[in-house]
């Protein structure tokens, strides 16, 4: 069969797909029609799209991918040209990709057909049945894995020029392109045999490196230069690791006769192995040799008060980490070192580097955080000598960076950075003796202060960048020098480092996914991102090499999902506000020229979406607040309307988010909804004090819709409130001590807070204890120590004061929140006679995600407001 001939002919008619439409724009308007305004009807609500998000950006700038979500008929793909006229678009799927020429656009569609698009000539090749594929590096071939009607799996190999078929083999169940070569490794799959075959593409040559008979072979590949090649093969009882170095002519297989007689009674696990990128040091995991116990019939969890946690997550620790040990392997001189003990069996590495950083996340718990604390040890992975670096540290992500060549360990501690030399074994306070605060000031809870982020090391690992609450900071890591490259804080602007603006300028440290390392290059251009505390603005701007900083865009609303093309000469960016649909747009940097690739929901900018201002109010104790107002459309200055009051923490963030009128919320609160109908909305921001949550909460809202009545706009017998998960709990809260609410909707919310701490979130396997002590909640202390705190500030402990008729509503499957905290109190409610509706959602759990129960929550809290507010029938 002539394949060159059969796809050149689906080449010429590819016009002729009815499934993709090539439409011109010409140059249509973003910003609102000049005829008059138009009355917003509910029955439009089904045309919108609730997200757009931008997907690939080409290599060159110029075409971009996107998806776009519309509620009732599911997620759209289009193509567009950043800077021209073409658009595309596409069936559903999955896996979009350009070639590294930015020639061609591919995916898999729903249908599971491969879909090749010719972006200059506009055709289109479709192949059948696929199941994954890829591009070679350098984008001039596609494999991809076709499997027939009889589950027969074989490989394609296409060239992504001719967009042909050039070979075809049977039987292969995966493949695995080299790094910088057009060669692949596939396992080729025969009913007694498997076989690693490599296959050389450029001539047509296929070599086979291993077989075995009906075992497997997995985590197949190359390091990162394709120097060598690593794979596990055998069965679960028995793996064996090979290694192949090509360039060396070096094979070696580590087996389990080996292992035992290093490491009695552990053999190799079937975890992805790691290899160095110059290809000497293989890091994988051992486990413990299967053990047969004695049998029991006994279908019961034992939960002893002496373990660190409670069994639930004991045993995803067991199952996940304590039973699994990671191991170097030098396979040229066959040594073999252990990283992970039992006695410190955690590890941060990085697979390039000499050194790993260990400790026991067990060692002073219970402590009953999110994240454990431990000490933290540098540890030779070829020696296996162990220095101590810091003792008794949190180790969330966010604390901990190893530089990029393992020569520093840098940790947040006490409100400060500080860093770790291994050479020398010393420990520099970094940012002591700085004015400006590192943790972040604006999160308020208790337990560990958090920093502000560590964004990266400086190429030569000599230099840290940090973050205070407005600039970056590069500081030598002798402490000499502290230089602020940004002036945020005299602009009120902060600025942060875009981490993975499409250049892939962001390095994992590939053997635990909870830390990372970034080397960061300033000579190649910085993208960063700003953002104005004072109009809630946000921009783009650039760093590069003599730290220059340069403002490219500031615009009103926000800009997120920004992406550079590889030279870094266009911004990609996605843009929005409440009252403005997002739209995805280009910048040039060098000229600032920037113009609209594609605007989402444009018909809604011919309606009255209403307008904002900010409320500023102050609290008893000097503290400052912001509130965001939103007028309600066709504003009408001589009457009084009414209020609702929309809270979790900090909401006022949230004018520079948009959301189209949609009866389709997971939460059940659509901003449209009532603006369009004659409400205000106020998004007012929390202050917390640490020990009084639900005080806080009601001191701070208070405050707020005092501010906001002396406008005399707004109807003081007429207010709302709403809240989900922590708001719901602060809405219940608020009713339960002030009366001046008409109405209330507490979603998904703890209403008894003694028993929430003695709750379990069993998706998780925690107890509740931590978010109450040491995280949202802020109370500070466990409830055995400050047991008039808890009391005072738990909503059902108050419910006989409750005036306000509250609206609760859960999802049954909610573990969250346990679905048995909403019924709590309106079982407290029904029985003191109370007005209450209670709303329990079969198989949702923390937010509704059927859209069916997201109408009729919606409605349902719609209806609450109209009937308690303005005094309309319940519906």
């Amino acid at each position: 069969m002539d394949h060159n001939k059969i796809h050149s002919g689906l080449f010429q008619s590819a016009k002729r797909l009815t499934f993709i439409f090539l439409m011109l724009v010409f140059g249509s308007s973003i910003s609102a029609q000049s005829q008059e305004i138009k009355k917003y009807s509910s029955s439009l609500d089904s045309l919108w799209s609730v997200g757009t998000y931008i997907t690939q950006l080409s290599k060159n700038g110029q075409w971009i991918a996107l998806e776009e979500d519309f509620p009732e008929k599911g997620r759209e793909i289009s193509i567009w040209e950043t800077k021209g006229k073409k658009h595309y678009r596409l069936p559903p799927g999955d896996g979009l990709e350009f070639s590294a020429d930015s020639k061609v656009f591919t995916y898999i569609s729903n249908e599971k057909e491969l879909i090749v698009l010719d972006l200059k000539s506009d055709g289109e090749i479709r192949f059948p049945n696929i199941q994954n594929y890829s591009f070679s590096n350098n984008g001039e071939y596609i494999a991809a894995i076709q499997e027939d009607a009889g589950n027969l799996k074989k490989l394609l190999i296409i060239s992504a020029k001719t967009i042909s078929i050039v070979r075809t083999i049977n039987n292969v169940t995966n493949f695995v392109w080299h790094p910088t070569e057009n060669n692949l490794l596939a396992t080729l799959e025969e009913p007694n045999q498997i076989q690693l075959i490599k296959i050389d593409v450029e001539k047509d040559a296929t070599r086979q490196l291993f077989s075995d008979a009906a075992n497997t072979i997995e985590h197949f590949g190359w390091n990162d230069s394709g120097t060598t090649i690593l794979f596990l093969s055998g069965s679960n009882e028995d793996h064996k690791l090979h290694y192949y170095d090509e360039k060396q002519g070096l094979r070696s297989i580590l087996t389990n006769v080996l292992i035992r007689n290093n490491f009695v009674n552990y053999s190799i696990s079937n975890r992805q192995p790691y290899v160095a990128e110059d290809g000497k040091k293989i890091l994988f995991y051992l486990q413990p040799t299967a053990k047969t116990g004695e049998a029991t019939t006994a279908d019961a969890e034992v939960w002893n008060t002496g373990d660190p946690w409670i069994e639930p997550r004991m045993k995803r620790y067991r199952d996940e980490e304590e039973q699994y040990f990671l191991t170097a392997w030098y396979p040229q001189s066959g040594m073999l070192t252990i990283i992970e003990t039992k006695e410190l069996p955690t590890a941060i590495v990085d697979i390039n580097c000499d050194i790993a950083l260990v400790y026991n996340p067990l060692q002073y718990e219970p402590l009953y955080k999110l994240y454990p604390n431990a000490d933290l040890y540098v540890k030779n992975i070829e020696s296996g000598a162990l220095t101590l670096a810091c003792k008794n540290q949190y180790t969330d992500g966010q604390f901990i960076t190893v530089s990029p060549q393992g020569d520093y360990i840098s940790y947040f501690k006490d409100k400060n950075w500080w860093v770790y030399n291994i050479a020398t074994a010393t420990t520099l306070n970094l940012t002591e003796g700085i004015q400006e605060p590192f943790h972040n000031v604006e999160i308020q809870n208790s337990g560990d202060a958090f920093p502000y982020g560590s964004p990266g090391w400086m190429q030569d690992e000599e230099v840290i960048v940090l973050y205070d609450q407005f600039d970056i900071w590069l500081m030598s890591l002798d402490g000499k020098k502290k230089n602020r490259i940004t002036k945020g804080r005299e602009e009120n602007i902060q600025y942060r480092i875009i981490s993975e603006d499409g250049r892939e300028n962001f390095k994992a440290l590939a053997i635990n996914p909870n830390f990372s390392s970034k080397v960061i290059n300033p000579k190649e251009g910085v993208v960063l991102k700003m953002f104005d505390y004072n109009q809630y603005k946000t921009g783009i701007a650039l760093w590069s090499r003599g730290n220059k900083i340069e403002q490219i865009i500031m615009v009103e609303g926000k800009i997120d999902e920004i992406h550079t093309d590889q030279k870094c000469e266009t911004l990609i960016y996605r843009s929005q506000r409440f009252d403005r649909p997002i739209s995805i747009n280009r910048v040039h940097i060098a000229t600032k020229k920037s113009n609209v690739i594609y605007q989402t929901n444009q018909q809604l900018l011919e309606y009255d979406l209403g307008f904002s201002e900010f409320i500023e109010y102050q609290l008893e104790d000097g503290t400052q607040l912001r509130a965001s107002l939103i007028y309600p459309s066709h504003y009408n200055s001589g009457k009084k309307y009414p209020l609702i009051v929309e809270i979790y923490e900090r909401e006022s963030r949230d004018i520079n988010t948009f959301t189209p009128p949609s009866d389709l919320m997971d939460d059940g609160f659509n901003l449209f909804k009532f603006a369009m109908n004659d409400y205000f909305v106020l998004y007012p921001d929390i202050s917390y004090t640490i020990g009084n949550p639900g005080i806080s909460a009601l001191n701070s809202v208070n405050k707020a819709v005092d501010k906001v009545l002396e406008t005399g706009r707004i109807d003081e017998k007429k207010l709302g409130l709403i809240g989900h998960s922590f708001g719901g709990y602060e809405t219940a809260f608020i009713v339960s001590q002030t009366n001046r609410f008409a109405a209330a909707v507490a979603g998904a919310s703890i209403t008894n807070m003694i028993n929430y701490y003695h709750d379990v979130y069993w998706d998780m396997g925690f107890e509740q204890m931590w978010r109450i002590e040491n995280q949202q909640y802020r109370f500070g202390y466990s409830f055995y120590d400050i047991k008039d705190n808890y009391y005072k500030n738990s909503p059902l402990h108050h419910v006989e004061n409750i005036q306000t008729p509250l609206m609760l509503w859960t999802g049954k499957k909610d573990t969250n929140v346990n679905w048995s905290q909403s019924v709590q109190m309106f079982l407290a409610m029904k029985r003191l006679n109370k007005k209450a509706k209670l709303l329990l959602y079969e198989g949702e759990r923390h937010i509704i995600d059927n859209n069916k129960n997201q109408k009729h929550l919606s409605h349902a809290i719609f209806n609450w407001m109209e009937t308690y507010l303005k005094k309309k029938e319940e519906i």
